[in-house]
């Protein structure tokens, strides 16, 4: 039997998409037009991920939706995530693992007058786990291990005013993101590191709704173009491994930000 408990921080947020249509008209009169001049846009306070997280694990943390390659996932500010998997634990061929993950990820642009913005998400992420399994023979074997994740993505963007509370709000990113990983083993041989990196393009078209002078949500299909490096180092007779990718996905984010300035 397969079990998985996960427990994340503001990862069961509402729809927000949903909302921008109903919402949107509760914005106050007196405020000013979205993307000014001398505004600034704290993006992403809390915000769900379509798709699989645009700069690599683990910048995203895991929704009820699954683990696949498209899934839905929290990818806010901050994060914790707790998970616990096992498969028949104490079983010949049975494994149990524990997994702690943080990260950090703020976001801010600053919009520079005629409409266009610049801004950048830098973001850092740590996680540790122990991982216990069990071969056909009876022998247990217990790994132990921690890493880190990082991105710094810069962006440039255009408002386009559609509405006294929406605007559609494109922005181009181009990032780096990064991680390394090692693990230790109770068994001689059985130790690693990897490392990885990978280089994004993305391409957003966001859907702005205001729904308080300094509170907007905003929705985004988005298109991700990456080449990434990993690599893989053991001890013992384990031989290093290389892999190079390349990749473009859909996916799509909904967000709450703040405006100053608004």
């Amino acid at each position: 039997m397969f079990a998985r408990r996960g427990l994340s921080v503001l990862s069961s947020l509402p729809a927000l998409a949903a909302l921008l249509v109903a919402t949107a008209g509760r914005a106050e009169e007196s405020a000013k037009p979205f993307g000014e001049r001398g505004q600034v846009a704290f993006d992403d306070i809390v915000a769900l991920t379509a798709g699989g997280s645009r700069f690599g694990y683990p910048l995203t943390l895991p929704g009820s939706a699954g683990s696949s390659s498209f899934s839905i996932g929290y990818s806010g500010m901050l994060g914790y995530e707790h998970d616990t998997t096992s498969y028949s634990p104490g079983q010949p061929g049975g494994s149990a693992s524990v997994t702690d993950t943080m990260f950090l990820a703020p976001s801010l642009d600053v919009f520079v007058g005629g409409g266009f913005s610049v801004g950048a998400t830098i973001a850092a992420s740590y996680a540790f786990g122990k991982l216990s399994q069990t071969s056909f023979d009876g022998e247990t074997r217990i790994m132990e291990g921690s890493g880190y994740g990082f991105a710094i993505a810069p962006r440039v963007g255009y408002v386009i005013p559609i509405g006294p509370s929406f605007a559609l709000w494109p922005r181009i990113t181009i990032g780096y993101s990064g991680g390394y990983t090692a693990y230790d083993s109770d068994t001689p041989g059985a130790a690693f590191t990897s490392a990885n990196g990978s280089v994004r393009g993305i391409a957003e078209l966001g859907l702005v709704a205001r729904v308080h002078r300094m509170v907007y949500l905003r929705a985004a299909p988005e298109l991700v173009i990456g080449v990434s490096d990993a690599s893989r180092t053991g001890s013992g007779t384990l031989q290093t491994n290389e892999s190079h990718d390349f990749a473009v996905r859909l996916g799509a984010r909904a967000g709450l930000g703040i405006l100053l300035g608004g």
